[in-house]
């Protein structure tokens, strides 16, 4: 188990109170546990804006609700999307979070209770945004 310095500690709750938990542990690379970082932000008298979800449901004590799960996939998506930035995405990296959005977008509509089935006559909307990217790397490494 790793012991961190006041220091660091302080860093991470100071972080978090800006941010919130969860984007200062994937910001920091610690602590390795939610409740970890809230103890923390406790320790150091900093309040989150935000109930992170409902405050991880009441650190695990409770089912999460619709509310919940739908905050859960709203933020898959945006965290998919601020990925979808990075320039050394690759095609397969590329099709993963469009994957990933993909079955959040349909997660959300069943909680919704919404239809989530559809047949399109032939969908290739994938396939050419792949194939946009890699004819876009392409021409980035012909113009370098």
């Amino acid at each position: 188990m790793a012991k961190y310095e006041e220091a660091e500690r302080r860093a991470f709750a100071e972080l978090a109170g800006d941010v919130g938990l969860s984007a200062a542990r994937r910001e920091l690379g610690y602590p390795s546990s939610w409740a970890t970082g809230k103890k923390w932000t406790e320790e150091f008298g900093i309040e989150i804006e935000l109930d992170e979800l409902k405050a991880k449901a009441s650190a695990y004590n409770n089912w999460y609700k619709d509310s919940e799960l739908l905050i859960a996939q709203q933020d898959l998506i945006a965290r998919a999307r601020d990925l979808m930035d990075s320039k050394t995405l690759n095609p397969a990296e590329l099709e993963k979070l469009g994957q990933t959005i993909k079955r959040a977008t349909e997660m959300i509509r069943v909680i919704d209770g919404k239809a989530n089935v559809y047949t399109a006559k032939e969908d290739t909307t994938e396939l050419e945004a792949l194939q946009m990217y890699d004819e876009f790397q392409r021409a980035r490494a012909d113009d370098a």
